[in-house]
Formats: structure tokens, sequence, C-alpha cells
């Protein structure tokens, strides 16, 4: 059935069998916020396997669910909530179609009209974050050298109907969303800043939706030399643990070497070179690989992670691990990243 039939009016005396409405939408919102609307329709037939919505496009606006699912509430009401992200301060909300399915054909079908939302701005300033949500929580943080003059702060958020993809902060040059995980609204966000590491705290703020006002964050700077795991590139060999790991493993393998001497039993010996050969084994990741030029270093090991640096001609870096298809590397300027595997010359 072509997009026309279905926009075409219902003939006279046509016995309408769905009726749709908002269930709750706001009565005005703020810019750039992301917000959610719930439509019901009641039905008045039951020759349909589905229910099916279609959102006539906008660009001020966008679905971020739209094949969120139609919920049973009683015998003939059911609801669809969808969460919408707002893109300035003209904002309506999109003309609706819902349809009723059966075999794959639209045997009934229904309208909401475009409807316009008030729209209020925010006076942003630079501490702001750009950042508008029902709460936001910094709940780990850790920061780290990522080369001589520089420090990283890899920030782990948790926020509800938070606007994450917006987050930006003022001053800082290399900074991005990492990864942003679970379903809207409750949602937990990656970001990394490099700064200078002169700067003694990060401070910003965000608009709390509950309490109409922006709400400040600070974080002190605090230098972790630990590795942040695979959360941001740092040299395994200048971790400590990688220092105190080395002292153990010689430790057990002067023990082993001794007990050998003392009771001749050849098992000792045995498991001295095993360790002794795991200990060479972890060693060898650590070696010179050649990588081509225009390869793309990440922050971390994924494929939507940030890029920050992009090499300009083929480089001899330093192989520091890997994990799956990616490579860690050190490159001489003394930045680490994750590379792909595909990306190396020569070993």
């Amino acid at each position: 059935m072509s997009l026309t039939s279905l926009d075409a009016q219902a003939p006279q005396g046509f016995a309408r069998s769905i009726f749709l409405s908002y269930q709750d939408k706001p009565e005005r919102i703020y810019e750039n916020q992301i917000f959610s609307v719930t439509l019901k329709a009641m039905v008045g037939r039951d020759d349909y396997d589905s229910i099916e919505t279609h959102f006539f496009p906008l660009s001020n606006v966008e679905i971020l669910n739209p094949d969120a699912k139609w919920e049973h509430e009683s015998s003939a009401t059911f609801l669809a909530t969808y969460h919408i992200k707002s893109k300035g301060l003209d904002i309506t909300l999109p003309r609706i179609r819902v349809s009723l399915i059966q075999d794959g054909i639209t045997v009934e079908s229904e309208y909401l009209n475009e409807m316009p939302l008030e729209v209020l701005a925010l006076k942003h300033d630079l501490k702001s974050s750009n950042i508008i949500a029902q709460s936001l929580h910094v709940k780990h943080y850790k920061t780290s050298r990522f080369d001589d003059s520089r420090l990283i702060m890899v920030l782990e958020m948790e926020g509800i109907g938070a606007n994450f993809q917006d987050f930006k902060l003022n001053g800082f040059h290399k900074q991005g969303l990492d990864s942003l995980h679970g379903e809207y609204p409750n949602q937990r966000a990656f970001y990394f800043i490099v700064f200078d590491d002169h700067l003694s705290k990060i401070e910003f703020r965000y608009f709390n939706l509950h309490n109409n006002r922006f709400e400040p964050i600070e974080l002190q700077v605090t230098l972790d030399e630990d590795d942040l795991s695979t959360q941001i590139g740092l040299n395994p060999k200048e971790s400590p643990f990688e220092f105190y790991k080395n002292i153990a493993i010689g430790v057990v393998i002067l023990l082993l070497i001794i007990i050998f001497a003392l009771r001749k039993k050849i098992f000792y010996l045995i498991l001295a070179l095993l360790l002794g050969g795991y200990y060479l084994y972890t060693k060898s990741s650590f070696s010179m690989i050649q990588v081509a030029k225009d390869t793309h270093l990440r922050i971390v090991p994924t494929e939507k992670s940030t890029i920050f640096y992009t090499t300009d001609r083929v480089l001899q870096v330093e192989r520091l691990g890997s994990r799956d298809n990616y490579i860690k590397i050190l490159l001489p300027s003394g930045e680490i990243g994750w590379i792909k595997e595909e990306n190396v010359l020569s070993h």
C-alpha cells in the first residue's frame, strides 16, 4: 500500500477503530534536552497482528527509539514511550502515523499532527558541560600521565535522562565521549580529557531538571601512576604492578632452583624452566614493530573509540600488548594508544 493511499482521508461514514492521543508529553523543554512522550492507542478491533509507528521526518528532532514496542495496558488500550532529542529552539513534535498490521499489510491507520513545543534557552557559561539531565553522577575517575607534559583523566559517569552526546568542556582541545552503555534514560558514559599537567582540578556544571538549576561538579587531579586497565593506553612496563610481578617471578624461580639443588628432583627444575619461559614470553610482547602511514590511534581498543592521533608516515613503534584484534603501541613521542592489527607492516 502506497504512502499516498495511507495518507488519504477515510471515506465518509467509515467507522474508526483506532483512537490516538498523547498520554504524556512535556509542556515545555530546554534547548538540546532529551525528553519523552507516551502515546496512547485505543483499538476497537482484533483482526491485526501488531501495531507499528511511523514518525514523519523533521530536522529539529531525533527519535532515539523509533522501534519502541507498544505495551498492552488494558483490554483495548496500548501505550508506547518514545525518547526524543531536541535540536535548537524551534521544536515541533513530528506528525505520527500508527498502523494496525496483519500479515504484513496495513489494515487501518490513525494520525497525530505536528505539535509545537515551548522551548527555553539556557544561559551556558564557560563551566557548562552542555549536559541537561534528571541526575548526573561521576561514579569513578582516574588521572594518569598521557605524555611528558600532559595528563589524561577518564570519567565514568552515570546519568538519568542525560544528553551525553553533547558533553563538552571548554578549554580542553583533546577530549571525547569514548563509549556509552545502557538504554536511555539510564546510561553510563566514559569520557576522556587530556590537559596540561599543571591543573589541580577539573570543574564543570550540568543543568539539573529536578531543581531547574546548574549543579557544580569538581574533580581533584590526583595523579595515579597505575595503569588504567583498558580505559586508557598507559605503558604496562612502567606500572608498579609490573615491577613487583617481576620480582615475585624471580624469587619463585630462585626458590625452585634451590629446592632442585637440595632434593635433586627434576620436577622443580621443570617448574623453574616453565616459569622462566612464561616470563620471557610476557616480555617478548614488548617488541618493536612498524606501522603504516595514516594509522589511527585510539584511546581504547574498540571500533567506536575516539581517535586522538593519526600517523603521518611509516613509524617504528614499541608494541606494549594486545587485545582482540588491537595492539597497544608506544610512539616515539611518548604517546600510547591502540591500533588495529591490520595497520602493522612488520614485526
